[in-house]
């Protein structure tokens, strides 16, 4: 099975070169490269130009967002499964060869397979590489347990971990162009939902570079309501899957994550009647141990403030 690895890539010039000869050192042979510069200003699309033969092809479009970028790159690609990965990130050289025998053993185009992640600052080969705590390694029959698991901050869904069958994309449909903020986990988050299980590959790996400038360590007006609406989202994914009490206390807590993250008086204001819909308000979790992080950074000011909204509401 052709595996096709789309990289969506903005002024990426220190790191492109070493991502892409990564992909092409992968010991699974059947591969195609897809970049798509999402209009860099630096050196990145001529560096990556500089990589193109039959194996890797090379698209530009006008500054849309990552987003755009992999559904562009989803459309140029032709390959049966689909490895999304950051332009700055890297992967072990056997983890699509062994991601793809685990397809090939399952026969299940519905299916997908995960791998773990290894945390890393500035040159792999000269870095210690961290595992990262949240990975599921078990199998999921049940898509609907492992988004639970995310939900309670026991797993993870990053882009780059996940092999994915081209017609299960197909059916889930594009990447959310509008979000700015965790587009990865609320794309994966509708993957997961529409798949037949999930399955966890022990013997490859991702090398997730820590990075400054990484989307996931914005913290702007637009990043938080981009982490609002993507929550929302995932909210309505899991609710359609099962709308019980353990799923509803699962969504709240999600919410309740980013309440110490942003410090954010209009994603508080926001979660805050999200989290009352759902049929909770904060002093739910005061007894377990986010709620105390949370009484912890914030105070008992904010989190009263936050309670009277809920009964105003």
């Amino acid at each position: 099975m052709k595996v096709s690895v789309l990289i969506p890539m903005y002024n990426a010039e220190k790191y492109i070169s070493a991502t892409i000869e990564n992909v092409l050192k992968q010991t699974y042979s059947d591969i195609e490269v897809i970049v798509v510069d999402d209009g860099s200003t630096d050196e990145s699309y001529n560096i990556a130009r500089s990589f193109e033969s039959g194996k890797v092809k090379v698209f530009r479009q006008e500054n849309k967002g990552a987003s755009a970028a992999r559904n562009l790159a989803f459309e140029k690609s032709s390959g049966s499964l689909i490895q999304y990965l950051d332009a700055d990130d890297m992967l072990s050289y056997n983890k699509i060869e062994s991601q793809v025998r685990i397809f090939e053993s399952i026969g299940d185009k519905n299916a997908i397979v995960a791998s773990g992640i290894l945390l890393f600052d500035g040159d792999l080969m000269s870095s210690i590489a961290i595992p990262h705590k949240q990975v599921s390694t078990k199998l999921h029959n049940k898509p609907l347990e492992l988004l639970v698991d995310i939900c309670c901050e026991r797993n993870i869904v990053q882009s780059s971990i996940w092999l994915v069958h081209r017609e299960l994309i197909e059916r889930v449909g594009g990447w959310n162009e509008s979000l700015t903020l965790n587009d990865d986990g609320e794309y994966f988050f509708r993957v997961v939902a529409k798949s037949s299980g999930v399955y966890f590959c022990s013997s490859g790996t991702v090398f997730y570079r820590n990075t400054p400038q990484s989307l996931s360590k914005q913290v702007s007006e637009r990043a938080v309501k981009s982490q609002l609406e993507a929550t929302r989202i995932m909210t309505r994914v899991m609710l359609s899957l099962e709308d019980s009490k353990g799923v509803r206390g699962a969504c709240v807590n999600y919410y309740m994550q980013y309440l110490t993250r942003f410090r954010s008086e209009f994603y508080n204001e926001q979660a805050a009647l999200d989290v009352k819909k759902l049929g909770y308000n904060i002093h739910t979790f005061k007894k377990s141990r986010w709620h105390r992080l949370f009484y912890s950074i914030l105070g008992d000011g904010l989190a009263t403030k936050l309670s009277r909204m809920y009964y105003k509401s």
